[in-house]
């Protein structure tokens, strides 16, 4: 009884897998007559789109480069994505424009990167909303022997050299002095007595500034003691601009000096005569990206007399440093330097100043 049952348990499983395996084959002769084949879909029909052309730089074209013909070229499109005024649909229209910037092959030409004839210059483009430039006449010395270049990061330093004045006078200190005679000490002219002269004096002449009484040690006699030379300026340096962006080392080209550039690029240049050497020249000039009241610093210390200095910045350096200012008496106390004694006796020959080398002294190799 028990062996029947079993005989008809496997039976039932076997019809079961049958069925299932008609089914599977059903489904895969119906999927092969629906698609032409197994797993093939039917094809996607494309859509069509309406295509313009946009111009393309075909070669690279160097920022401030007039822009020719031969640099460019032109790609199809789609026009649904086209924003009106952005690319040049023309070459004619971007040829005789000047690149604002370095334009890689095959990068498509928009308005924003070109300029016309009569929109301006290039170094304007360059210069930040709300920000100025300003240039400096600057030397090796003040420069970092001109190792800072566009795109750096500079400290701008200025001295100054400071001295007494009077406060109504806005003169120099000491004051020059002039005997005054009372009436009946002066001349007389035309039978009347001045009332008071005042005696010219000389500014040449010692005797004539306002000098102290003091005691002499020797004698202890008051003696009236009077400056043996003009006061000396005080000398104080500080920095005034902390980091500031370098907009061009030496003067700009003239628009006609670019364009003969451009034209003659490719123009071999024959040596005719070898010229004389004349020394090592300089670009001269730093311009800066400053705020419009940094300019009027700069302008007004320039004016002063001040005597500015450039300090370059390490690249990933940010940081606003906080500088004290340094007069003699400041780097007496923090550098630990005493005032030299009173000796018997001194060095020879007599040295009066202090002259180091300047750049113009040595033979410059330049790199």
């Amino acid at each position: 009884m028990a062996a029947m049952k079993k005989r008809t348990g496997r039976i039932i499983i076997y019809i079961l897998i049958i069925l299932i395996a008609l089914a599977f084959l059903a489904y895969l002769l119906l999927s092969r007559n629906a698609n032409g084949g197994f797993g093939q879909a039917e094809p996607t029909a494309t859509p069509s789109y309406e295509l313009v052309q946009i111009v393309v730089a075909s070669q690279s074209i160097p920022r401030g480069q007039v822009i020719s013909a031969d640099v460019l070229s032109t790609i199809q499109y789609p026009k649904k994505d086209l924003v009106a005024g952005t690319f040049f649909t023309n070459t004619s229209d971007a040829i005789g424009a000047r690149a604002k910037y370095n334009i890689d092959p095959g990068v498509p030409l928009t308005t924003s990167m070109v300029l016309h004839e009569g929109s301006g210059s290039l170094a304007a483009n360059d210069i930040p909303a709300g920000m100025t430039a300003y240039s400096l006449a600057t030397s090796p010395e003040t420069a970092v022997a001109y190792a800072p270049q566009s795109g750096d990061h500079v400290m701008v330093m200025a001295c100054l050299l400071l001295l007494d004045v009077d406060t109504s006078y806005q003169t120099r200190l000491a004051n020059f002095t002039a005997g005054v005679l009372r009436a009946g000490y002066g001349t007389v002219e035309n039978g009347i007595h001045e009332a008071m002269k005042v005696v010219p004096y000389d500014p040449a002449l010692l005797q004539n500034s306002r000098g102290r009484f003091e005691l002499d040690s020797t004698t202890n006699e008051p003696i009236y003691v009077v400056p043996s030379e003009n006061q000396r300026p005080r000398l104080v340096c500080q920095t005034v601009l902390q980091d500031v962006t370098v907009l061009k080392v030496g003067m700009f080209p003239l628009e006609s000096e670019v364009a003969a550039v451009t034209e003659n690029a490719e123009v071999p240049v024959v040596a005719t005569e070898t010229p004389a050497e004349t020394g090592p020249s300089y670009p001269g000039s730093v311009t800066l990206i400053v705020s419009p009241q940094d300019n009027l610093i700069l302008n007004y210390l320039s004016l002063a007399g001040a005597k500015l200095s450039l300090a370059l910045r390490s690249a990933v350096d940010t940081s606003v440093y906080t500088t004290d200012p340094v007069t003699l008496q400041y780097i007496m106390d923090t550098k630990n330097i005493p005032a030299p004694a009173k000796l018997p006796y001194g060095t020879e020959p007599r040295v009066d100043s202090l002259i180091y080398p300047s750049f113009n002294d040595y033979i410059l190799n330049q790199p």
